[in-house]
């Protein structure tokens, strides 16, 4: 390791393998003047190529918060770049980011696109689809692949896959919360940071993320998401939005349409169809004869949210109701 270093970049590790050697290759061969090093946690030795810069912590729990929290006390570096396992840092990454937070001392943290990897397959392409098309689909500015560098105004416009922060203001903040668990530790913390100072979101900063394969691991990994995100509504944190709250509305207006007048459900359902098509054919890296597929993607997509939100919350407000039964 170098004497002094600039950044500690913290990868989890836990799907070792062709993506992990890959992901921790780019990292490596960033084109940078800045000191670095990179902290991998995995639950084993995971025999990566033999670099001084490279540090292994060996962990098995597998909380990432817990995880990421202790490279950050393992760190010497002034700022935390974190980047998942399965995701490939541009080779500007690293230098972009300290040169910007360098210039801008008032940010506490800055994160940017995460885009699918050129070399996807059909399945991984088809839910970057899904998530990258504007208007209708993760509404994540990091996964839309956003042009620009503006202070984020919600904390999910930025991902935990390619977040740098300032490591003072993660240790004054208390790091991630460990309580969370899987899933919205990363949300939680920027919302605090950006009670603190400025989030920023910059184009420049690139990784290129593995996308989970449509329909069965990307579905799976979706209704996780919206669960936990239903349940921390009910919680009354962070996801509280406008629209959230449309989206919710919209599928209940729709679901009493089938009942009350089915051909007026069916219309409006082809019209839905058409329109997401429309949407994301521009933005799609799909060929041309894979486009049929988009519009039942997004279906599919759409009921998983809705029905993983309304499910996280009935799981929310029923163990609320619980607890407040064992304390009464």
């Amino acid at each position: 390791m170098p004497e002094r270093v600039r950044v500690s970049v913290v990868m989890p590790m836990d799907r070792p393998g062709e993506d992990a050697r890959r992901a921790a290759s780019s990292v490596l061969a960033q084109k940078t003047s800045v000191p670095f090093e990179l902290i991998v946690v995995a639950a084993s030795d995971p025999a990566l190529p033999h670099d001084r810069r490279v540090r292994v912590l060996t962990m098995a729990e597998r909380n990432p918060a817990l995880r990421r929290n202790a490279a950050a006390r393992a760190a010497g570096g002034e700022v935390l770049a974190f980047i998942d396992d399965d995701a490939f840092a541009d080779p500007s990454w690293l230098d972009r980011a300290a040169l910007y937070l360098d210039e801008h001392p008032g940010v506490l943290a800055l994160g940017g696109p995460d885009p699918a990897p050129d070399d996807s397959t059909p399945a991984e392409m088809l839910s970057e689809t899904l998530l990258a098309t504007p208007w209708i689909g993760s509404g994540i500015a990091a996964h839309e692949s956003r042009g620009g560098i503006f202070a984020v105004r919600r904390p999910w416009d930025v991902a935990l896959v390619n977040l740098f922060v300032r490591k003072d203001a993660f240790d004054r903040l208390g790091g991630f919360d460990e309580s969370i668990g899987y899933i919205g530790e990363d949300t939680e913390l920027i919302g605090r940071m950006m009670q603190q100072g400025f989030v920023i979101y910059h184009e420049g900063v690139v990784v290129r993320h593995r996308r989970r394969a449509f329909p069965g691991a990307y579905l799976r990994q979706r209704w996780r998401y919206r669960v936990k995100t239903g349940e921390r509504l009910v919680a009354g944190r962070t996801y509280r939005s406008g629209r959230v709250v449309a989206f919710l509305l919209a599928g209940c207006l729709f679901l009493a349409l089938m009942v009350a007048a089915p051909l007026s459900a069916l219309a409006l359902l082809t019209v839905y169809l058409l329109a997401v098509t429309a949407l994301a054919i521009p933005v799609t890296p799909l060929p041309p004869a894979r486009w049929p597929l988009i519009p039942i993607a997004f279906l599919l997509h759409h009921a998983t949210y809705w029905l993983g939100l309304v499910t996280g919350m009935v799981r929310g407000v029923w163990g609320r109701g619980r607890r407040g039964a064992n304390h009464g």
